[in-house]
């Protein structure tokens, strides 16, 4: 496979956790079409580019939500 099908690959997966739900390895392995092995090395891969994912064993994967800033009004 070439670097830039597995780097599309790859961003199938960021974009397949986007919805912010768990979601399994083996679901993955299947939206992707590529093994679940190939999918823990894209998840290794992703985190250290710094893609917040999360997971725990047994349950699965999830898109960390981003913080969202709160402006706070200044009176003057």
């Amino acid at each position: 496979m070439s670097t830039s099908l597995r780097a599309h690959k790859a961003g199938e997966v960021l974009a397949a956790l986007s919805d912010y739900q768990v979601t399994t390895g083996a679901k993955l392995a299947a939206q992707v079409k590529v093994s679940e092995r190939t999918i823990y090395r894209y998840i290794r891969q992703l985190r250290a580019a710094g893609a917040p994912i999360l997971s725990e064993a047994g349950m699965g994967y999830q898109l960390k939500r981003p913080r969202q800033s709160v402006e706070v009004a200044q009176h003057e």
